[in-house]
């Protein structure tokens, strides 16, 4: 590879890493690097007496040592859903970090979601709807209820995802690139919610009134049991993730439709073991999450995945220098270039000029054979056309490249 990729991955990727993991669970480190993947950041150590996580930042930043379930991969920081930590529907850009870390860590964060019971009482709406939670997963939705009720809002914007952040990474400044790697998504709540509405979804004329199906998770299964003899393979992930958006978008730019800062992508491919990179366009990155989803087709037709409430370890990794015009990802097997336009033809558009210059930086190819290459051998789909913003991936295979390509932190599962 010809370009900052292999650069980025000789410096930060160790080549001791090693995942396991079964559809049924999250991604699992089961060696430890034996350098730091940034030098701020310290290396985990392999004794048993120091499996300890580092630290823990909650609403009061007290720092408090923490031990990661067995099941999880290892993380530096923990930021726990709390009104302090949230925002909800738009991106404030008045809000402090709730959080400040070096490149390199990594931070668990417990996110909101699934709040269908509107005025009820959230134990009244589960008892009506059959759902029995854990004394965990039942502290899990009195938090996302406290924060419904007592997150501050901006702009006068009542309702919208709920989000947790902004986290800022040190380092980062505008015209960087944030790295974030998704080492594990995992629902918190027994259940998630589809629904749509008159004038909204991919067929806003033909909804006739109002309708909410709950879908309840089999986690052991790794399935969202829709109905009697129909299950849905379940896929993790968040459908906001983001960056403080540029200042020409506004001081509380609203969180529903997706932009060059990331955001409300909707990218069902954003599952653990793949990586997002977003453009920096404020001091320290500013990064928020949240939109919680358990699986999703791409198109999202209604408006909704599995809406749920996750949580997510990601790590963050910021690159000096250099700057994108868009976000883009990558999986074990792919590369991801976007497109995002009101106009779906345009966010085509997009999508080709973002797949060209990706193969541009990844394998040195000019227009023509980047535009051929992407012609024949290239996938493009279609992400969501519901969000306003609407949203073309490409799904670009590293099996095209014959000469191999730069070693990657996660395995193929």
């Amino acid at each position: 590879m010809k370009a900052w990729l292999q650069r980025f991955r000789e410096a930060h990727t160790p080549s001791e890493w090693e995942w396991r993991g079964a559809p049924t669970q999250p991604l699992t480190l089961s060696a430890c690097p034996r350098r730091p993947l940034a030098s701020p950041a310290p290396a985990h150590r392999s004794s048993a007496k120091r499996r300890a996580i580092r630290s823990c930042v909650c609403a009061s930043a007290l720092l408090l040592p923490l031990y990661a379930n067995a099941s999880e991969p290892k993380f530096d920081h923990l930021l726990k859903l709390t009104p302090e930590n949230s925002a909800i529907g738009n991106f404030p850009a008045q809000k402090k970090a709730v959080l400040t870390i070096k490149s390199g860590e990594t931070v668990k964060l417990e996110t909101g979601g699934g709040n269908r019971w509107a005025e009820q009482s959230p134990e009244v709406w589960l008892k009506e709807n059959g759902i029995v939670p854990t004394e965990e997963e039942q502290r899990a939705i009195g938090e996302i209820d406290r924060v419904v009720k007592e997150t501050t809002r901006y702009a006068g914007i009542q309702n919208g995802h709920l989000l947790v952040g902004p986290v800022a990474i040190e380092g980062a400044m505008p015209g960087d690139t944030l790295e974030v790697r998704i080492l594990s998504v995992v629902p918190r709540i027994p259940y998630g919610s589809v629904g749509m509405r008159p004038g909204r979804g991919g067929i806003p004329d033909s909804v006739p009134e109002a309708y909410t199906k709950i879908v309840k998770l089999d986690l052991k299964r790794n399935v969202g049991l829709f109905e009697p003899g129909i299950e849905v393979p379940l896929g993790p992930f968040m459908g906001v993730m983001g960056t403080l958006p540029p200042d020409s978008d506004g001081p509380n730019r609203r969180s529903g439709p997706p932009g060059v800062f990331g955001g409300n992508l909707d990218c069902k491919e954003l599952v653990a073991g793949t990586t997002l990179y977003l453009p920096v366009y404020h001091p320290g990155g500013l990064f928020y999450t949240g939109d919680s989803h358990a699986a999703q087709g791409d198109g999202e037709v209604t408006v909704n995945a599995i809406e749920t409430a996750n949580t997510a370890i990601l790590q963050f990794i910021v690159h000096k220098g250099k700057t994108l015009k868009a976000p883009r990802a990558e999986t074990p097997t792919h590369y991801i270039a976007f497109g995002l336009d009101e106009d779906l033809d345009k966010a085509m558009q997009m999508a080709i000029h973002e797949t060209n210059a990706y193969l541009a930086d990844a394998q040195g190819l000019d227009f023509n054979r980047a535009f051929a290459l992407s012609s024949i051998a290239i996938d493009f789909r279609v992400t969501q056309v519901v969000d306003d913003t609407k949203g073309i991936h490409s799904m670009i295979p590293k099996s095209l490249f014959t000469k191999g390509t730069p070693p990657y932190w996660a395995k193929n599962k």
